[in-house]
């Protein structure tokens, strides 16, 4: 698995960085209105993507590598289709969501339905090369979304600093990706009568259900923020969000991308799955546990460098409880829910979501009024973690067994031992570089070292008989 893992965690890694720069772009040639408006906008794709689109990808990672070489472009096939047949409802769905955030006008139904149907061909054709191992052509694909996302955007906005060239940009670069990995097929109405196309609606229905819901309360803060306080703080709030789920996509997709298909083709084999899928969670430890509690400790000048001044209003403390709760929100996806996936009990996760939404919901008409988005934020943070304590309950219910290795529990030590020690190690107590990129550069390799030297000394993965015998 860490093989696989190695395949696909360079582009990983440069497509995060891109989208953090991306961020950049849009808070420094955006107003903080307009970049309210943009979050609202993209929200918007987003919850479309997760009715129109995203379960049909979620299905074929999981069924197709069951399927013989021969019938995987059939399959390929018959999963297209039904993203095309979704296409209509998804315009009207994406009006709705316009009108209910009073920003409908044809401009923007028609700006943000393209980058709606963009992005979802893109992910489509993105996630049947990794299923089918076409690895330079992943790579390659997510490269060229990654630089042209920031190049078209720094260019158009520069000259046209406005919502709709921010939009516009996007699906130009998902445009020039999508070429890289595109692969024809038949696509026919008639493929949603077969077999395979049942099955896909079997499994993916309850995933488009619960990913609806999904998006739509991870989210929700907005929405709410926008309505309570007003699009200026939407926008900050925005901000410091993505850039955090940005970050929290990244470390935990890094292994989440090659580790998933591996582990579905030992679903027949208990025993197997469950000793894989500790090794799965080592390797989410290893890089997600500490990344996250870094950046927390870096927050102040990792924004700054990020973000301008305006943005930064809010302090650290929405930092610290958005950072939490995105890392609950990622384990429940990325490892919690493999219980009910593995076990096919995917029928509960939908509840699960409505159950969290209707929390988050109550939580934000309570807390956003008196705490502004402190309360934002912890609404976020308090429904996942009622989230991921339900969906652990139901899958350990359902006999599936979730193994956590020791060497989890070294690396839980060693990035407590970072979390006291950085804070007096870092450079700007020794010397000032007035360079902002240089000081955050030498705190990371010194968290690096530090969280390192640890987990050598209690010996993580029997590391020290492999430098005896080196």
């Amino acid at each position: 698995m860490f093989n696989a893992l190695l395949k696909y965690a360079p582009v990983q890694i440069f497509a995060a960085i891109s989208v953090f720069a991306l961020i950049s772009i849009h808070t420094k040639l955006l107003t903080t209105t307009e970049y309210g408006m943009l979050a609202l906008m993209l929200l918007t794709v987003e919850v479309v993507r997760a009715v129109a689109a995203q379960w049909i990808n979620s299905s074929m990672l999981r069924l197709l590598p069951s399927k013989k070489t021969e019938e995987h472009d059939n399959f390929a096939a018959i999963a297209c289709s039904i993203i095309f047949c979704c296409t209509l409802p998804a315009l009207a769905l994406v009006s709705l969501g316009l009108y209910l955030t009073g920003l409908l006008t044809l401009s923007t139904v028609l700006a943000t339905f393209l980058v709606f149907l963009t992005k979802a061909l893109y992910q489509f054709y993105l996630e049947l090369a990794r299923i089918m191992d076409r690895l330079n052509q992943y790579r390659v694909a997510v490269l060229t979304q990654s630089i042209m996302a920031i190049v078209i955007t720094g260019s158009l906005l520069v000259y046209f600093p406005n919502i709709l060239s921010a939009l516009s940009a996007l699906a130009l670069s998902y445009i020039a990706a999508g070429l890289v990995v595109f692969k024809p097929f038949k696509i026919s109405i008639n493929k949603l009568k077969t077999a395979d196309a049942q099955a896909i609606f079997s499994y993916g229905l309850p995933l488009m259900a619960s990913g609806l819901v999904a998006a739509i309360s991870s989210r929700l803060d907005r929405y709410f923020i926008a309505d309570s306080l007003d699009l200026a703080q939407t926008g900050i709030y925005a901000a410091i969000s993505n850039i955090l789920l940005g970050i929290g996509a990244l470390i935990f997709m890094v292994v989440a991308l090659p580790g998933f298909p591996e582990l579905t083709k030992k679903i027949n084999d208990k025993a197997a799955l469950y000793k894989a899928h500790g090794e799965y969670l080592t390797l989410l430890c290893l890089i997600s546990v500490p990344a996250l509690v870094g950046f927390c400790i870096l927050a102040e000048p990792i924004t700054h460098l990020l973000l301008s001044e305006e943005y930064l209003s809010q302090g650290s403390t929405v930092i610290y409880i958005l950072c939490a709760g995105v890392f609950v929100l990622n384990l429940k996806a990325h490892y919690i829910d493999h219980g009910l996936q593995f076990s096919l009990n995917t029928k509960y996760l939908p509840k699960i979501s409505v159950f969290s939404l209707v929390l988050n919901l109550s939580l934000l008409v309570t807390l956003i009024p008196p705490f502004g988005l402190i309360g934002a934020a912890s609404a976020f943070l308090i429904a996942n973690i009622i989230a991921l304590v339900m969906s652990l309950w139901l899958s350990l219910k359902k006999g599936y067994k979730y193994a956590v290795p020791l060497q989890v529990y070294k690396i839980l030590l060693s990035t407590v031992c970072m979390a006291i020690f950085l804070p007096e190690l870092r450079v700007y107590n020794f010397v000032v570089i007035n360079m902002p990129i240089v000081n955050i550069a030498l705190d990371v390799i010194t968290g690096v070292i530090i969280f390192s030297s640890v987990l050598a000394f209690l010996n993580y993965n029997k590391c020290k008989a492999w430098v005896v015998s080196e």
